[in-house]
């Protein structure tokens, strides 16, 4: 179990104040029907250097069609990148990250208001080092970290889960250790009323 309190580079100073100013700053979401599969392509686009040099290859798999939720595009868009990064910095030996999109019928947590129902997904899955079980409760704190030094800041999965909640969804975590990790947002559908209220 690491902690983001040690020595580090400026590289990885730099991604912190970056990271942080997204987390103190940030607006509420400005919500629409928006379509995932272009904010996907978008991602993978971004991030596809990075990904080459870490010898990862990144597959979008989504159904024929728009897959449309209530959403930021923007706040979507940081939300992906985010876990995409965290998936690539996960598999230090390369290999496969999978960007899915989809639909599926899910009940919310119990601190997440809403009605059981269809949903609109995104899955992210690598092949990485996964995650010990003891870590899973911690993983959208502020600043803890399981990544080596300069690898991660501890502020994107929980960015990540905070935009995501704001938009009315939730984030599960699925992770076998050696084996990899899958995070599988869940976004209310662009035929439901939009929630403009961060939750709780």
């Amino acid at each position: 179990m690491h902690q983001c309190w040690r020595p580090v580079g400026v590289g990885c100073i730099t991604a912190i104040i970056r990271q942080l100013l997204d987390f103190s700053r940030r607006r509420g979401p400005s919500l629409g029907p928006g379509d995932l599969r272009p904010l996907a392509g978008r991602t993978v686009e971004l991030l596809a250097s990075l990904a080459r040099k870490r010898g990862v290859v990144i597959a979008v798999d989504a159904p024929e069609g728009a897959v449309t939720a209530q959403i930021d595009p923007g706040q979507i868009q940081q939300v992906l990148a985010n876990l995409v990064v965290n998936g690539l910095q996960a598999m230090p030996s390369g290999g496969r990250l999978t960007l899915r999109l989809g639909r599926r019928y899910a009940t919310p947590p119990s601190d997440v208001d809403g009605p059981a129902g269809e949903y609109a997904t995104i899955t992210v899955e690598d092949q990485g080092d996964g995650i010990v079980q003891e870590d899973l409760p911690r993983i959208f704190e502020p600043f803890f970290t399981t990544k080596d030094v300069g690898e991660g800041t501890g502020l994107g999965l929980s960015v990540a889960y905070g935009i995501v909640r704001e938009h009315g969804g939730w984030i599960d975590v699925e992770s076998t250790p050696g084996a990899g990790s899958r995070f599988t947002c869940f976004l209310r559908m662009a035929s439901e009323e939009p929630l403009r209220e961060a939750l709780a």
